[in-house]
């Protein structure tokens, strides 16, 4: 899995990107392969340059268990799953 993050609040796991499409200068249409449909208001250069691993927004393991711990606490991962270290 390589999480990236496209912007402050949307990260995408790269491998399940079907199809990236310019939708005007700032705001792009990233395609996932189960159907479902993101429209963040960025350049379709930053959403390129994060899936194909520019240093600005690749993931690192601190901010991936941040992630978790958000998740965790917001309800959305299952504990037993994900203990907290």
């Amino acid at each position: 899995m390589k999480l990236v993050k496209i912007k402050e609040d949307l990260y995408l796991n790269s491998d399940f990107i079907e199809s990236v499409e310019a939708d005007g200068e700032e705001s792009t249409d990233i395609t996932m392969k189960n159907g479902e449909v993101f429209s963040p208001n960025v350049s379709i250069k930053k959403v390129l340059d994060a899936i194909c691993g520019s240093e600005e927004h690749l993931v690192n393991d601190a901010s991936m268990n941040i992630l978790k711990a958000e998740s965790i606490n917001s309800g959305h991962l299952d504990q037993q799953k994900y203990p907290s270290r």
